[in-house]
Order: C-alpha cells, then structure tokens, then sequence
C-alpha cells in the first residue's frame, strides 16, 4: 500500500463551486511532488466554515485505488 500526504487549502467560496457540480475532483501536489487526482466527495467529512484546510495523509492500494484520508494535522 502506498501513502502520500498532501497540504490542502481550499476555500469555503471554492469548495461550494465545486461542490455544486463544477468539479468532482480535487487535484493537488502531494509533500514529494506528486500530483494527484482525488474525489472531492474523500474530503467532504473535512469541511468547514472555512472550507478545507490540513495536511491530510491518503493511503491507496496496490492498484492505486483510494483506500482512506485522514487529516494529520
């Protein structure tokens, strides 16, 4: 199983556009310099008034597919 940890700051102005169907996914740049594709809908426990913010780390299984997301900080 592999695990990467991304650094997340979205907005609660960006996330509701996204939220609203303008976007499924989150795409961001994992802590080595990966860049990422998610389902935004792995985040959506995260949301706050402020949208998402935190170092969350994503753990995938050998195929790739997403596994789990837990915010580490």
């Amino acid at each position: 199983m592999a695990k990467i940890v991304l650094n997340v700051a979205l907005s609660a102005l960006k996330y509701e556009a996204m939220y609203a169907g303008l976007a499924k996914n989150l795409v961001a740049n994992s802590l080595d310099g990966r860049k990422v594709q998610l389902p935004l809908s792995a985040f959506q426990r995260f949301v706050t008034h402020q949208g998402i913010h935190g170092f969350f780390e994503v753990e995938f299984d050998d195929s790739n597919k997403l596994i789990s997301v837990t915010k580490i900080r």
